[in-house]
């Protein structure tokens, strides 16, 4: 549902509704947060709308026109910025033409109370809106508009640049009526496309579902002008990310400023069509009120105000402000705890890094074979059939990056081999205009014949199990450090690393003339290094002796080769070892600290410079945790607001270590873990297990913990079954003799919250 909507003109508050039983002051903390949030001028936010989410809040924005629009909604609910924020953008500036608020001085508040009505009806309507078409329809791109009527073309193609579309927008673009328009748009849904939604009788068509996660691109429409009344397709903007506001700040001081104008309170007597509406709208209430002055000092002054607008006292109250210009991050980190945690630690609130934390978070339920689920192993079974493809160097340059890149060209060439993440970026037109990365794409393709790379181009943070290569623009490069970069703009590689391997492997491509052989070379190495990796690997899963196999490898292709066919055996081997192996693989020491945390339902949080690695030690050490799905943030750059109580296993870069001082952490480099005690009990388990075979120790693991629980609980209901009498210590040393020594311990920490007189009890007798 809708929330609260928010409407401030030069970052005065000018009209808004809450639908939610909020106080006043909450209502200013809210506002307060939402501001020291924004990171530039609301000026900048013309683009594109943006959105941030702030506790249990989706804040969306949008600034057209010097007016700044803001709703609060519900995470689940859909359409706001591809409907409900364009609706309500056009009905204000119906309301109020484009001079109000050019002129606006921040004085006369009242002209704007009549949209009061307005901001009650819209929310009805977009509550009940119809939605048509659920499910799967055929998709609709330029090409598949081809397959219609010619009749058809014309306002299809609007639509497909525009992504959701009414007709009298159709209309404004095409000249065509907007009954035609909305008539052919009705034969197009007819035919199996498109989706619609009616709000008001009015009617929106989007190209993609409304009420899905994939749901159409964001849009926003700008007024139309005195001069001109048109409004073009790219007026229509499409935004999945937000943008980048380093190079400027908000004018705090200026935006918390108080209102001079006292308006009178919002009632519903003063909107009749609230009278017959459901339950819902017994709650609305006038929302908006002067934004919170900012002091100097930090003594909060005003603080006990009533009201939103104070009418009866003739002025309006407000508090202030109390962290100056930098919000601290306790506004935007929920529990105490977290606030603790961060202490001594400074963090820019970074609007794309929060982004990152909102698309990482996933449900893990590790497979009864115990394996790593097949989704995240998509790089790694790449390299598993065996296969070298032929390369087709047809209209293809394999001397392409030869000679761009005059220094560290084999960086680009260990992660093709390897199978990391190649980064390719640039900001100069030439770089996307000309063509120039799809060029790179495909020379980097033809390098890789023994791969079959997925190549994606984005504006947006890409985590690498879901591409080989991708471009982005340089503003994202900090979220890559750990990739190999490749800056199209300096011709140079950034960051990555070398083997002798790949090393050796250079020299020999440079002084190659002929592009065959060029890619013949290539196509052999790449050969030699797969067969090399694949035999090690499967010396590995027999369990054989490895010894005369590496010296033959060593004596026939060098130390080189052996060495990057024993690194690159390390990730093909995910492909058969159980969770507990690489678990174990990558967590030499304190293995037990991680699955006490596990079992006691603490935190655990994954360090690591590859998201990748990090993804698939967080899948690993679910296996410990048959008796649930593992709630997992897989990978945060920067910590953004999140709180560690809400995800059994966290994914974090390398170098946050301070930020998660309550958790138990894994640092992969160091390859141990800290930060909790261990469990004795649980040390001899895991020493249990890694006595059986590779294939036995899923069903060992989920037997012997689901075995556990099951006698956590049968002592509870011993406990229980006792009544008002209290048990001695004699009679609760003997319901645990049938234990192992250490057991009790362990049933202490996993009770102690929801059984605390029972744990005490326990605690007493040993």
């Amino acid at each position: 549902m809708i929330q609260f909507v928010w409407i401030l003109i030069k970052d005065t508050p000018v009209a808004g509704m809450k639908f939610i039983k909020i106080t006043d002051q909450e209502e200013r903390d809210r506002l307060e947060k939402f501001y020291g949030w924004l990171s530039g001028p609301t000026s900048k936010f013309t683009e594109k709308v943006q959105d941030i989410i702030l506790e249990d809040t989706k804040y969306y924005y949008h600034s057209n026109n010097s007016v700044l629009f803001v709703i609060g909604a519900d995470f689940d609910e859909t359409s706001v910025p591809s409907i409900f924020l364009p609706e309500l953008e056009d009905r204000f500036f119906k309301a109020f033409p484009h001079d109000v608020s050019v002129t606006f001085d921040g004085k006369n508040i009242s002209q704007f109370r009549s949209f009061d009505s307005v901001l009650v009806e819209l929310s009805k309507a977009f509550d009940q809106r119809k939605i048509e078409a659920f499910g799967n329809r055929k998709d609709l791109d330029a090409f598949e508009v081809l397959n219609l009527p010619n009749e058809l073309q014309m306002v299809t193609l609007v639509l497909v640049k525009m992504k959701v579309v009414t007709p009298d927008m159709v209309s404004q673009v095409t000249g065509i009526s907007s009954a035609e328009v909305e008539r052919q748009l009705r034969e197009v849904y007819q035919r199996g496309y498109l989706y619609i939604t009616t709000i008001s009788n009015k009617s929106y068509f989007s190209i993609k579902p409304f009420d899905s996660d994939e749901s159409s691109k964001i849009l926003t429409r700008k007024a139309p002008t005195e001069k001109s009344g048109e409004i073009s397709p790219d007026t229509a903007v499409s935004s999945d990310t937000s943008q980048d506001f380093s190079q400027s700040s908000l004018d705090v001081t200026k935006a918390f400023s108080p209102s001079k104008e006292v308006t009178p309170k919002f009632s519903l007597d003063d909107a009749q069509v609230v009278e017959k509406t459901n339950t819902k709208y017994d709650t609305i209430e006038s929302a908006m009120m002067a934004p919170p002055s900012l002091e100097k000092d930090s003594d909060r002054q005003g603080s006990t105000s009533s009201g939103l607008y104070a009418a009866s006292q003739g002025e309006m109250k407000v508090p202030t402000l109390t962290n100056g210009i930098e919000p601290k991050l306790k506004d935007t980190v929920e529990p105490d705890k977290d606030e603790k945690e961060s202490k001594g630690v400074k963090l820019k609130i970074d609007p794309i890094a929060q982004e990152i934390d909102r698309n990482h978070k996933m449900t893990i339920i590790i497979p009864k074979n115990g394996s790593l689920p097949s989704q995240s192993l998509r790089r790694e079974k790449g390299y598993n059939s065996g296969k070298i493809r032929v390369p087709n160097d047809k209209n293809k340059d394999p001397f392409l990056l030869n000679s761009m890149i005059k220094k560290d060209l084999e960086n680009i060439f260990e992660a093709l081999l390897m199978g990391d993440l190649v980064v390719v970026t640039g900001d100069t037109p030439e770089v996307t205009t000309n063509g120039l990365v799809d060029k790179i794409f495909e020379t980097l393709t033809l390098l890789a014949p023994h791969r079959s790379l997925r190549c994606i181009k984005s504006d947006i943070f890409v985590h690498p199990k879901d591409a080989d290569v991708v471009y982005v623009p340089k503003h994202l490069l900090k979220y890559y450090s750990w990739a190999t970069i490749v800056d199209l703009d300096q011709k140079k590689v950034t960051s990555g690393s070398s083997s002798e391997f790949s090393r050796s492997l250079v020299k020999k491509i440079r002084k190659i003339t002929d592009p065959k052989e060029l890619v013949k070379e290539v196509t052999n190495t790449s050969s030699i290094l797969l067969k090399v990796g694949r035999d090690i690997n499967t010396l590995k899963i027999e369990g054989r002796p490895p010894d005369l196999y590496l010296n033959e490898v060593k004596k026939t292709f060098g130390v080189a080769t052996l060495e990057a066919g024993l690194t690159l055996s390390e990730k093909l081997v995910r492909l058969h070892k159980d969770c507990a192996y690489i678990a174990g693989f990558y967590i030499r020491k304190g293995l037990d600290i991680i699955v006490r945390a596990i079992v006691v339902g603490y935190p655990v949080v994954v360090i690591g410079d590859d998201p990748l690695d990090v993804l698939h030690v967080i899948e690993a050490l679910s296996i410990f945790a048959p008796n649930k799905a593992i709630n997992a943030q897989v990978w945060t750059t920067n910590f953004a607001g999140i709180n560690l109580k809400e995800f059994d296993l966290m994914g974090a870069q390398e170098g946050t270590d301070k930020l998660f001082r309550e958790a138990v952490k894994v640092n992969l480099r160091s390859m141990s873990a800290y930060g909790g005690p261990r469990s004795e009990f649980l040390h001899e388990l895991l020493r249990k297990m890694w006595r059986r075979r590779s294939k036995e120790r899923p069903k060992f693991i989920r037997d012997n913990i689901n075995n556990m629980f099951n006698d956590v609980r049968k002592i509870v209901q011993a406990f229980n079954s006792l009544g008002d009498r209290e048990p001695t210590k004699q009679e609760i040393r003997e319901l645990f003799s049938k234990y192992e020594p250490h057991f009790p311990e362990l049933v202490i920490e996993i009770i102690k919250n929801e059984q605390k007189d029972i744990a005490a009890k326990i605690k007493q007798a040993f």
